[in-house]
């Protein structure tokens, strides 16, 4: 726009007519002009109406009536500058032979503020498109289909700004080169964003099209956005770069899958499976999978390639299943197989039957030479308190009739008063048996296993037994020894 004036011209091509203008200037605020005729003298191939205001103005943009609606035709809102007609947009003089970009028209409630003051020099200002601000691009995946829980293909891609008009917007794409070697290229968009929305700032865009190949792949690609009101344009504003990947169908399920037992288990000797399939002959995928379902119907991959082959062995398939007690018993195993690429996996194609291959059986401990002999033994409280009870009369003789309770709570409190002087970070010095005590860590650095984060464990009291010469000689030796003994051999 220029400096205020009186008189303006409004040019068109004359394959139309104008019958009515709405003028508005640089805020959205409409102008009524006092007199709207036709003009005189015009350029071969174009017709004009002359826009004259009783008081200086400075109108920006204009909303036709035209005589054929179906057919409209671009306007050039010039300023009479003594003769010589000038585009308010830019101050270029009018040039019926090449007249450039038209003059916008206000079709949209806000489309006047995405003008701005480009130059005001000598109180002569030229207007132009502001371009959007921070742009940002959102790429995400589009998840799986909430009604059949399969993935959907393809991505979520949105292009938010800090900007006004959203639907006045354009957005390229420029994939990397091994891609893309034309550098930007345009994409459809949707926009979502109401104008209740956009007229506090945001602005965000949704691209109607995937815009990488379909091969799986991650892919490096910079957007930017510009707006475009009726050929008047911003300059662009790019994104950063961003990642997007385009998975791959899911390929064919294997035509035929077969699975063979070779060698069932014996003992040591792991059991051997052959397997054979056929690849499906239109979308086969890159590789496969083979699993084995066990007798509880847990699910095992055993086997998986990306090269040519139809066939392999498995060995070791019963490992999965280990008994705890001998004999060893047959236990039915499932196959089947997949195809896979890059983004997924085909539906499994099962073997024909299932291959009952005997299970796996715990190692037995070998005896200890105590446990052959027969002295080993597991003694549990009660039955600790009752053979002290049977040594104590066998010392002493007959006891009184609270003797048995009392040998009982005599041991009991034993334990407790040992307890309860280590839990307060002392010690017990049992003759001929040995040292409990309390023990300190000190404070260190440690690792969170979780996240890696370094961490400080703080000092904590820990217990330690030392048991003394006559406990550890006696029992390497198999005898009882006092402490004195001990140190006699």
């Amino acid at each position: 726009m220029s400096t205020p004036s009186t008189t303006f011209r409004v040019f068109y091509p004359d394959t139309n007519t104008v019958t009515a203008l709405n003028l508005f200037d640089a805020t959205g605020a409409a102008l009524t002009p006092q007199t709207l005729v036709d003009g005189a003298d015009d350029p071969v191939g174009f017709k004009s109406k002359v826009v004259t205001f009783a008081a200086a103005s400075e109108p920006l943009l204009a909303t036709p009536t035209f005589s054929n609606p179906a057919a409209p035709v671009s306007l050039y809102l010039t300023r009479d500058d003594a003769g010589t007609f000038k585009k308010v947009l830019d101050e270029t003089v009018f040039d019926a032979a090449n007249p450039g970009r038209p003059t916008a028209s206000a079709t949209s409630a806000q489309e006047w503020r995405l003008y701005e003051v480009l130059s005001n020099v000598g109180g002569v200002k030229t207007y132009g498109v502001m371009a959007p601000s921070e742009p940002v691009a959102i790429v995400k995946a589009l998840g799986k289909d909430p009604i059949t829980g399969e993935p959907r293909l393809g991505n979520d891609i949105l292009v938010r700004w800090t900007g006004l008009v959203a639907d006045r917007a354009e957005i390229e794409a420029d994939i990397e080169d091994i891609v893309d070697p034309q550098g930007y290229l345009p994409f459809a968009t949707t926009n979502v964003t109401t104008y209740a929305e956009s007229s506090v700032g945001l602005s965000l865009l949704q691209v109607n099209s995937q815009i990488v190949p379909q091969n799986g792949l991650t892919h490096l690609v910079k957007f930017r956005v510009r707006y475009n009101i009726d050929g008047d344009i911003s300059a662009w504003a790019e994104t950063s770069n961003v990642m997007v990947s385009y998975a791959m169908p899911s390929p064919n399920a294997p035509a035929s899958f077969n699975a063979t037992l070779l060698r069932d288990r014996m003992d040591d000797i792991p059991d051997v499976i052959k397997i054979e399939w056929t690849k499906d002959g239109t979308v086969p995928g890159d590789g496969i999978e083979v699993y084995a379902y066990d007798f509880l119907d847990k699910k095992h991959t055993v086997y998986s390639s990306n090269g040519i082959e139809t066939e392999a062995r498995i060995e070791n398939v019963s490992r999965f299943i280990v008994q705890d007690e001998p004999p060893a018993v047959q236990r039915p195993y499932r196959f089947s197989i997949v195809s896979t690429n890059i983004s997924g996996k085909s539906a499994e194609t099962a073997a024909p039957a299932p291959l009952n291959i005997t299970s796996k059986v715990k190692p037995v401990t070998p005896l200890t030479p105590d446990e052959v002999a027969g002295t080993a033994r597991e003694v549990d409280y009660a039955t600790l308190k009752a053979e002290v009870f049977a040594d104590v009369v066998t010392a002493l003789g007959a006891l009184p009739t609270e003797g048995s309770a009392i040998v009982s709570a005599t041991v009991d409190k034993i334990i407790l008063k040992i307890k309860d002087v280590v839990m307060k970070g002392g010690s017990v010095d049992l003759l001929d048996f040995g040292v409990m005590a309390a023990k300190w860590t000190n404070e260190r650095l440690a690792r969170n296993p979780s996240t890696g984060e370094p961490i400080v464990v703080p000092p904590y009291r820990n217990l330690g037994f030392s048991p003394s010469i006559g406990f550890k000689t006696g029992t390497k030796n198999g005898a009882i020894l006092t402490d004195a003994q001990a140190k006699a051999l």
